[in-house]
């Protein structure tokens, strides 16, 4: 059986990929309980297997079974380090392994790890928007005129927004100025956007999907929205959706 499986990401890991260590036990557990296509990489000689986690304990560690043995066996493996990669929806899964042993014919254990990193599979990856109704974006066209637009997901560069369709110009390119993030009564700073493509609404015949980029942004401009875009992500991640604007730089 062949199995498809993923080199770690090389180089060092962007912090804002780090998984929270405070939840880190828990949020394995939960990914694994989804069985992803996992791999052990020896950092050495780029050697790789494909292997499924077989169990989780605090104190007995990782255990994985060994899908496909590898072609000189595992021993370079066990003397070497090594770094657990596994491809999930969004991107991927790594940490290194920390005494990594036989514990039987066909299996593996490890220690549990200290850190984590869970990486996105793309730069302009969108984490869904969060179920709070006071997280809108506002389209401005005049002075006095205004669209509320709901935010469907957010990347740290775009957006894909839920708007009335026919409300405006909604044609690939047209660019919108002076817009902004808005909860409550906290915004971010004002910023333009560009339209990048159009789609029917999958729930309303009377709405549209449209999805935008930053135009020309300024430093806060992507600094505002990768705040935002991790906030969300991360509160996801650790199961505290309900206060992700905590964690944003302009809430």
């Amino acid at each position: 059986m062949s199995f498809k499986i993923y080199p770690p990401e090389p180089g060092e890991i962007d912090p804002k990929f780090q998984m929270d260590t405070r939840f880190l036990y828990k949020n394995l557990e939960k990914i694994f309980t989804l069985c992803p296509v996992s791999a052990i990489f020896n950092t050495k000689t780029s050697e790789m297997f494909p292997v499924n986690v077989e169990e989780m304990n605090a104190k007995t560690g990782i255990q994985f079974k060994i899908e496909e043995m590898p072609a000189n066996g595992i021993q370079s493996f066990l003397s070497n380090p090594c770094v657990f990669v596994a491809g999930i929806e969004n991107g991927k899964l790594q940490f290194s392994l920390g005494n990594l042993r036989s514990v039987g014919a066909a299996s593996l254990a490890c220690d549990i790890p200290v850190n984590a990193a869970l990486i996105q599979r793309r730069e302009d990856f969108r984490v869904p928007a969060p179920p709070d109704k006071a997280f809108k974006a506002l389209i401005f066209f005049s002075i006095g005129k205004e669209m509320i637009a709901d935010i469907v997901d957010i990347s740290d560069e775009g957006m894909q927004l839920d708007l009335r369709l026919g409300a405006t110009e909604m044609e690939v390119g047209t660019i919108w100025t002076n817009c902004t993030l808005e909860r409550l009564k906290a915004r971010t700073a004002p910023f333009d956007l560009i339209i990048q493509n159009t789609r029917p609404s999958p729930t309303e015949t009377s709405r549209i999907r449209v999805g935008v980029k930053l135009h020309q942004p300024t430093k806060l401009n992507l600094n505002e929205f990768v705040s935002t875009r991790t906030a969300i992500q991360s509160s996801r991640l650790n199961r505290r959706i309900n206060y992700w604007y905590q964690d944003t730089s302009w809430c």
